[in-house]
């Protein structure tokens, strides 16, 4: 458990008294973190599992779902709106999903220059409005008190915080890989074009 403190401790404050308790055992983060990292897990699971994030970007009604969602955290994250502990978790639910559902389709077009072997239907669209209620009813019946729950919710906030940390080193190595071949091409045409020169004198 002092692993899984240190590892999150440069994440996320976990003030004692904002974190769950499962089963006796205290979540090595806040409850508004917790909510964030289930987020980001289980919508993850649900892109990669469903393929969605080959659609390209989502449909501009769950775009904007997933921009009011990133807008709402600011006032439950600065504490401007604070009615307790299901509000926290809730809030950081939904931002995770909207990281999740804006992050991995972006990666894939980023990292396939555009090209997406799909497009959002209605279907999708559907499907993203099923997962985003199901993440609205978490903080009705959380936490269960089950040794199970409490190592699901870690398996969770894990599998986000690879996902996450994965697009954003995909989307680097793209661009440092695309800024070294423009670097290499300009090169060589600057080579071929000094040569050029040569012959013709």
């Amino acid at each position: 458990m002092s692993a899984l403190n240190y590892l999150f401790s440069s994440l996320c404050s976990h003030d004692p008294l904002r974190s769950f308790a499962v089963e006796g055992n205290l979540l090595p983060f806040c409850q508004r973190c917790t909510g964030l990292y289930m987020g980001l897990g289980i919508t993850c699971l649900f892109l990669l599992a469903s393929r969605l994030y080959k659609k390209g970007l989502p449909s501009l009604s769950v775009i904007y779902v997933n921009i009011a969602s990133l807008l709402i955290m600011p006032i439950f994250g600065f504490h401007l709106f604070d009615p307790g502990p299901a509000w926290r978790l809730w809030s950081g639910l939904i931002y995770g999903n909207a990281i999740a559902s804006l992050l991995l389709p972006a990666t894939s077009i980023i990292c396939n220059r555009g090209w997406v072997c799909g497009q959002y239907t209605k279907f999708s669209t559907l499907k993203f409005f099923a997962l985003f209620a199901f993440l609205n009813t978490i903080p009705l019946w959380f936490p269960i008190q089950s040794m199970l729950f409490y190592y699901l919710i870690l398996m969770f906030a894990f599998t986000g915080l690879f996902c996450a940390l994965f697009c954003l080193i995909a989307i680097t190595v793209f661009w440092i890989k695309r800024v070294i071949a423009s670097l290499i091409l300009k090169g060589l045409s600057n080579g071929y074009a000094k040569n050029d020169t040569c012959h013709r004198y």
